[in-house]
């Protein structure tokens, strides 16, 4: 690993908690139990052009049609309590059961708050949809609350002469982009998220074979319901003279993906490389397999340490699927692989910028800011996270968007909605937007973190 990358690890707060609470000398056995509970409470003030927007659509289309228009808040708050527990029980080296299971409670001042309004406001446990059966869901619900729960990992690892096997839910962190993550479709972070402790679990066969002491093959197998969404992936990764580096290839559902990622370090400063290309996959259950939409995607980057309590990271990010017409944004940020968690953002050329300062070993300070080079517009996330006690820890920051803001057609009738007109198909298709970030909502949100044991 580049020093660097050892560097930034020092300066971004670990929580890894595990008490063992029985052991077998004899066998080797031991059962280690640890979990958390948190709570985040967000505010939120929507972007005043888009309440405008979505008021006028919904009041034109209530008038046309003699619907009950939607009533869009001008802001609010989303307050989740996640509680979570998690086990591992291994015998010696050649066994191990991992399980993990959250439940949350989520209240919003507005039901639409609930339904997820707030995202640019970024979450937890977030990530692409990899599961064969997916163990969770919602356990009770109102317009203002809900209670859902997520077995989030369940996988039994297995040693063998050739390498260790592991069957069922699980998470993997691949690619080296600190922000994006062009190879990693399995589990990846939005590059909004502050609290990325817990990744999403996704269903698989894993086989890591190590073929020397820095070179493993990984082979997945992503099982799916449906027999043409069957999936695998192949990975292979190792050092070369200082470097790590690594290739993949596979099938995630309908897409092909080839990958390729490179991090280490010219003189003081470490840098970084991915990249991964996509083919989706048509005609799978029946007819003629064609090529449909395909792109490539990647990252390049840089990191610093001008002090040792000062880590400064700068990204570039090339987005094939997004794109630098703002008409666009709005399909592609409501488009089935946003949706899914495995493409974000919606600008072509994305850049990132953060600050990480160690103000005393247990306050730490971070700026970051995220841009869409084409509008221009930014997302600006300050930071600030105090380690009460080795348990508990408390985090708050505010997210500020800069650009410009969506346009109001003030001249639209219900004529234009009963005739869909093409200034009312362009009203919806586009939401008015000029600017990414300059549509998103202002937030400030506090979490605190209690950690067992």
């Amino acid at each position: 690993m580049s020093r660097t990358l050892n560097a930034l690890a020092l300066l971004l707060p670990t929580f890894a908690f595990g008490a063992e609470i029985a052991r077998d000398e004899k066998t080797g056995a031991v059962l280690e139990v640890s979990g958390f509970y948190k709570s985040l409470l967000q505010g939120v003030v929507l972007n005043g052009k888009v309440v405008e927007l979505s008021r006028t659509q919904a009041q034109l289309l209530a008038d046309a049609t003699g619907t009950k228009a939607v009533a869009i808040p001008d802001g609010g708050f989303l307050n989740a309590h996640i509680a979570r527990v998690a086990s591992k029980f291994r015998i010696s080296d050649k066994f191990e059961l991992d399980a993990a299971w959250q439940v949350q409670l989520a209240l919003a001042s507005d039901p639409l708050l609930l339904g997820g309004l707030s995202s640019t406001v970024g979450g937890t446990n977030t990530g692409a949809q990899r599961r064969l059966v997916e163990l969770s869901g919602t356990l009770g619900q109102s317009n203002q609350w809900s209670v859902s729960h997520n077995l989030d990992r369940l996988a039994v690892k297995i040693a063998l002469p050739f390498g260790d096997l592991t069957i069922g839910r699980q998470v993997l962190s691949w690619g080296t982009g600190r922000f994006w993550n062009p190879t990693d479709v399995l589990s990846p972070f939005p590059p909004t998220v502050i609290d990325r402790e817990v990744r999403r679990g996704f269903d698989a066969v894993r086989l890591a074979v190590a073929l020397g002491d820095v070179t493993q093959l990984d082979l997945l197998y992503l099982p799916q319901l449906k027999l043409e969404d069957q999936g695998g992936v192949a990975r292979f990764q190792t050092n070369t003279k200082g470097w790590d580096w690594s290739l993949s290839a596979g099938k995630y559902v309908k897409d092909l993906v080839f990958g390729a990622d490179l991090v280490g370090d010219l003189g003081p400063i470490g840098v970084h490389a991915e990249g991964a290309y996509t083919l989706q996959l048509n005609g799978l259950g029946g007819g003629p397999v064609t090529v449909g939409e395909h792109f490539f995607r990647g990252v390049i980057g840089a990191e610093a340490r001008p002090h040792e309590k000062v880590i400064l990271i700068l990204e570039y990010s090339y987005n094939g699927y997004g794109s630098a017409n703002p008409a666009r944004y709005a399909a592609i940020l409501s488009s089935a692989r946003v949706m899914r968690g495995e493409v974000f953002g919606a600008a072509k050329h994305q850049a990132a910028f953060a600050a990480n300062f160690l103000a005393t070993d247990a306050l730490t300070a971070s700026l970051s800011v995220l841009a869409n080079l084409s509008d221009p517009s930014a997302m600006i996330i300050p930071n600030v996270e105090y380690s009460v006690t080795q348990n508990v820890l408390i985090r708050g920051g505010l997210y500020v968007p800069v650009g410009k803001s969506p346009v109001v057609n003030s001249s639209l009738t219900t004529n234009d909605v009963l005739t869909n007109s093409a200034a009312w198909q362009q009203s919806v298709a586009t939401r008015g937007m000029r600017s990414e970030y300059g549509a998103s909502s202002f937030g400030a949100f506090v979490q605190v973190g209690l950690y067992v044991p």
